[in-house]
């Protein structure tokens, strides 16, 4: 008994780690990790452009855009679609369509682009401003977050929008829906949730939920600080109690205090499915109390954002990077020297890359008008490439044993000046014949997608029980696929 107890509970446990068929698997955790040795775990910043895709040019915009939003591919062009936010000079009442109600100088505005990095704001005459109805003026959040959920079977819901609103009967987090993302419907029960203003939406594709990130401020450890809270619907109109997810530590303050700063805050959060889990891009604001300067239109307090990768198995519980490098750091072009305010809420897939889009400021958060200057940004990684395994001598990474999805393996890695090496074991962590060290074609290449070859083919043992143990020397290890 006791043994037939234990053959079941290693083949649950070998289930349990199985992954999913052509799902990239990602190093930002060891989760799939039995054991490593001799590698270090590094997070990799973003390559940007020099300078960035949009910048406030019309009225309505003000003097700052924001990408407290979402950029969407268009599958009927092939080209990408951006909602984002401005905050225009004039209050409701003068320049401001009445139809938009009382929200301050926030506008959601919509830009199309055919490559992503030259975008046009079509003339929508939806809402006009100071009279002009030529606008691309499509609502009034703050902070507009939208996802598209293609198996909604009511179309009018398809595209929802998560944000902040200041009319109703008072200011919170509400929702809005559309059939085409330009004509919207506010929630009649707003607002469905407290808080502050930053906010992003995703949603979970395996349970259908829709899930919100979102910015409140209290004491925390000792200071008043931004945190990051989440809320849970599936209908839109019931959400789950606020749980925090993530506040800084110590290891926080010790840098915010290096660096002449009072404490840390996190800003915001967007967070989104990738590679069967979670990734998120978490802002860091280093507060160092009062601007020094003043100015006008400027926040009472200063510091500088930047952003940290972080990572959830479920979208519910967060973990922190062992490598809490910036995946967005600050500069080195003037334009975002100061502030990463934060990012769209998912990322978009272009070719062998993964663009994110951001907001970007010149000067830390206390910065003032004239300047001042807020801009929309775009970052790019390659594919799965957010963190990676390194080997500077020779290294080991062994997986838990799981029940092999498909027939072949690809891995994502840099061996451009060393080696990497594949083999299949089996659940005891013995190698299966033929499937050695020396029988795999050794990896000299740097590759998103190598096709993992031995002497005899590149078949593995579909449906066996099996480990991979991956052997480094001077190569980076992203992911691995099985196909």
């Amino acid at each position: 008994m006791f043994f037939a107890g234990c053959a079941v509970l290693v083949v649950g446990l070998a289930a349990a780690n199985t992954p999913e068929a052509s799902v990239s698997q990602l190093f930002v955790d060891d989760i799939c990790v039995a054991r490593k040795q001799g590698v270090l775990r590094r997070a990799h910043a973003c390559s940007k452009l020099s300078e960035p895709v949009l910048i406030p040019e019309k009225p309505w915009e003000g003097n700052r855009v924001y990408v407290y939003g979402t950029v969407l591919p268009d599958a009927a062009t092939n080209g990408f679609r951006m909602w984002y936010m401005s905050a225009g000079d004039t209050l409701a009442g003068t320049a401001r369509d009445p139809k938009l109600g009382d929200q301050a100088k926030n506008h959601v505005l919509y830009a199309t682009s055919a490559d992503g990095i030259r975008w046009d704001r079509p003339e929508l005459n939806l809402f006009s401003f100071g009279g002009n109805p030529h606008t691309n003026i499509v609502f009034d959040f703050h902070s507009p977050s939208i996802v598209f959920n293609a198996n909604q079977s009511d179309p009018e819901m398809r595209y929802v929008m998560f944000g902040r609103s200041k009319g109703g009967k008072k200011s919170g987090y509400t929702t809005a829906t559309s059939s085409d993302g330009l004509h919207w419907t506010p929630n009649p029960n707003e607002p469905v949730l407290d808080g502050g203003d930053t906010c992003t939406l995703t949603l979970d594709p395996k349970t259908g939920e829709y899930l919100a990130f979102f910015k409140k401020s209290h004491d925390y450890r000792g200071f008043s600080r931004r945190l990051v809270y989440l809320s849970t619907s599936r209908d839109l109109q019931t959400w789950s109690a606020p749980v925090l997810v993530m506040a800084p530590d110590e290891i926080d303050d010790a840098q915010t205090k290096a660096e002449d700063g009072i404490c840390s805050h996190f800003y915001n959060m967007a967070a989104f499915p990738y590679g069967g889990q979670y990734l998120g891009f978490v802002t860091h604001f280093r507060y160092r109390g009062e601007p020094a300067e003043k100015g006008p239109e400027q926040s009472g307090q200063d510091g500088p954002i930047d952003v940290q990768l972080v990572h959830s198995r479920d979208g519910r519980v967060w973990k922190r990077c062992e490598d809490r490098s910036p995946v967005i750091p600050n500069g080195p072009y003037e334009y975002d020297a100061g502030c990463i305010l934060g990012t769209a809420n998912m990322p978009v897939a272009v070719g062998d890359e993964l663009w994110v889009y951001y907001t970007a400021i010149n000067t830390t958060h206390g910065g003032y008008t004239p300047k001042k200057r807020v801009t929309i940004a775009r970052a790019a990684w390659p594919l799965d490439r957010f963190v990676s395994l390194d080997a500077e001598e020779e290294g080991i990474v062994e997986t838990h044993s799981f029940l092999s999805p498909g027939s072949s393996l690809v891995v994502n890695a840099d061996a451009s000046t060393g080696s990497l090496a594949i083999e299949v074991l089996d659940g005891e962590g013995k190698v299966l014949k033929g499937y050695g060290a020396s029988e795999c074609e050794v990896m000299n290449e740097d590759s998103l997608r190598r096709a993992v070859q031995w002497k005899g083919g590149s078949e593995l043992p579909k449906g066996a029980e099996i480990r991979l143990r991956f052997v480094l020397k001077h190569a980076s290890l992203y992911s691995y696929t099985i196909r």
